[in-house]
């Protein structure tokens, strides 16, 4: 993973943890951020030598970017539409 993707990477970590922290406090972010651990841990189990491996970390990003999409709100499903 090349610098420029790490620096990507932490400022949409930090833009979906912000966004997150806005809508539901510490604890959404907390919850999002164990929840998205736990899915990187089952796709992509890491021993935690050597850099971690890339799709590992988009994995986790996915979530945290998904949680943020639901706490603001802003999906386009059915959902979204019904309320």
């Amino acid at each position: 993973m090349t610098v420029l993707e790490r620096w990507w990477i932490w400022r949409a970590r930090a833009a979906c943890e912000i966004a997150l922290a806005r809508h539901g406090g510490d604890a959404l972010v907390a919850d999002a951020c164990t929840e998205a651990s736990w899915y990187a841990d089952m796709l992509y189990p890491w021993n935690g030598h050597g850099c971690e491996p890339a799709a590992r970390v988009y994995a986790w990003l996915s979530i945290l970017m998904a949680r943020r999409i639901v706490a603001e709100g802003t999906g386009t499903g059915r959902a979204h539409l019904d309320r």
